[in-house]
């Protein structure tokens, strides 16, 4: 339960911190930072702005995909050896 709530919220952090999206998220944000001095620095720096949603994108993405293979193996596990019949061809 832990682990699909932890992966929902990596999954929507990832899609609001989306480079591609910035055109239309900075404005959104630096409208809600207007006035402090972070929202005038981020306004004249969008470098810093767009690298820390890469950042971000990028921790979301990890979070979301991190622990996503079969649950009932331990991270790192080794995969599980191939079935093989006792009636193979030659």
């Amino acid at each position: 339960m832990l682990e699909s709530i932890r992966r929902a919220i990596g999954l929507a952090l990832a899609l609001v911190t989306c480079p591609c999206h910035l055109p239309v998220t900075a404005p959104l944000l630096l409208s809600l930072l207007a006035g402090t001095a972070l929202g005038t620095y981020l306004s004249s720096h969008l470098e810093v702005l767009a690298a820390a949603f890469t950042l971000l994108f990028l921790g979301g993405l990890a979070m979301a995909l991190m622990g996503s293979g079969d649950p009932g193996r331990a991270p790192g596990a080794a995969c599980p050896p191939a079935r093989t019949s006792p009636h193979r061809r030659r």
